[in-house]
């Protein structure tokens, strides 16, 4: 009797998951560190929203100056019509 040596396809898929493992594997790595690194650059905490927070911050903080200028202008004036001194 005569037996079939050759092995079956899912033998060969295996053993060439096997064999290429380390390349499989760091394939995978890659991948996974590409999407981190777009979620990084794109997602809900990302840079650009750093980048956009830090520049509303800026602003607000300008205008508060602004308004404050305002405010002890106007406090002047509210003192110079009662007719007290500041």
């Amino acid at each position: 009797m005569i037996e079939n040596k050759e092995p079956t396809k899912y033998a060969q898929l295996i053993r060439a998951i096997y064999v290429n493992r380390a390349m499989i594997i760091s394939f995978l790595a890659l991948i996974l560190m590409g999407a981190y690194t777009g979620y990084l650059l794109f997602g809900n905490n990302s840079l650009e929203v750093l980048i956009s927070v830090k520049e509303k911050r800026t602003s607000l903080q300008e205008n508060v100056q602004k308004l404050q200028y305002e405010n002890a202008k106007l406090q002047k004036q509210l003192f110079e019509l009662k007719g007290l001194e500041p």
